[in-house]
């Protein structure tokens, strides 16, 4: 075998907080009995960023042993914190490819079989997938493993970010010249798309795959608007934050405002272009309604830093 012949390894990374033990489970096992092209192989990180420091022991009383599963702790407590644990101990291992999942999302049995030939099949540097959102784990169990995407994976979109809910990235990204991490300072959630915000700026090159699900269980407090209306405002302010810091200041205030403006008149936009036949279907006005108060939201986030308001929990 050449070394161009060699086996290429995959680091699945999950973050945990300990906190969803029956969530957690049900993703290992999933990831455990992935599919993989002839030429990979892969692990599957447990990045612990409990308080307790006991997820590996939950982990194997449900009698979840396999020799792909690797346990790291990470006692600075924080979604950044726990990603970059996870990014330092794959370059340690000397992978090829990084993937992200949540620790409350199911993959389906060809999902890395099918991000590896994506993004391999259009030469790009990150691939994204999509989620969807489930009511309950059983639902979100059987979604995953009875969906089986057959969608054509070349000529994917470019687009310019990503999330870790569902990602596969060239794990080139995180070592020299590079050396990509996520911003510490985030503690509050966005360190994923300020990361690859710096990547498209460094040139990489990022593409969607809409056809590849992960199933997420999405529970009832998270349906409340009260959530719902801070997750849309924290989304905002870290849109802020990623454009100060990595833009010219002109082109970021200028870029900041206009999403402001942009989503503060979406509302009515998008009333006026419901169309006639739609306009007494109760839940398309229903829908309109939550995704114009929605884009309020983001809209009022986006300048919340430049009035001094700062969010103190992760939404």
């Amino acid at each position: 075998m050449t070394m161009d012949q060699r086996i290429k390894t995959a680091a699945v990374c999950v973050c945990t907080s300990g906190a969803r033990t029956a969530l957690l489970n049900a993703c290992l096992i999933s990831l455990i009995n992935q599919e993989l092209p002839d030429d990979y192989s892969m692990l599957i990180l447990i990045i612990d960023n409990s308080l307790e420091g006991d997820v590996k022991s939950k982990v194997k009383n449900a009698e979840i042993i396999d020799d792909k599963l690797l346990f790291c702790r990470e006692s600075c407590q924080g979604i950044p914190f726990a990603r970059n644990a996870a990014i330092r101990e794959a370059v340690a291992l000397n992978v090829d490819y990084i993937a992200f999942i949540d620790d409350d999302e199911i993959a389906p049995p060809n999902w890395l079989f099918r991000l590896i030939s994506g993004i391999n099949a259009n030469e790009a540097d990150v691939i994204v997938g999509e989620v969807s959102r489930c009511e309950n784990q059983e639902e979100a169990v059987l979604a995953a493993y009875s969906y089986c995407a057959t969608s054509e994976l070349s000529n994917l979109p470019q687009v310019n970010t990503a999330v870790t809910s569902n990602v596969l990235f060239n794990a080139g990204l995180v070592k020299d010249p590079l050396n990509l991490d996520f911003d510490e300072n985030m503690v509050f959630g966005g360190s994923d798309r300020e990361f690859f915000m710096r990547a498209i700026l460094a040139g990489s090159k990022i593409v969607s795959a809409k056809s590849e699900f992960v199933f997420e269980t999405w529970p009832a407090e998270r349906r409340e608007i009260k959530y719902l209306l801070m997750r849309w405002l924290r989304y905002g302010v870290s849109f802020n934050y990623r454009y100060r810091k990595n833009l010219h200041p002109a082109k970021a205030y200028t870029l900041i405002w206009l999403m402001f403006f942009y989503k503060l008149l979406g509302a009515p936009v998008k009333l006026v272009m419901l169309p006639v036949r739609r306009i007494w279907d109760k839940r398309s006005i229903r829908r309109l309604i939550g995704v114009s108060v929605a884009d309020i939201a983001y809209g009022l986030g986006c300048i919340a830093p430049l009035v001094g308001i700062q969010l103190n929990k992760y939404y």
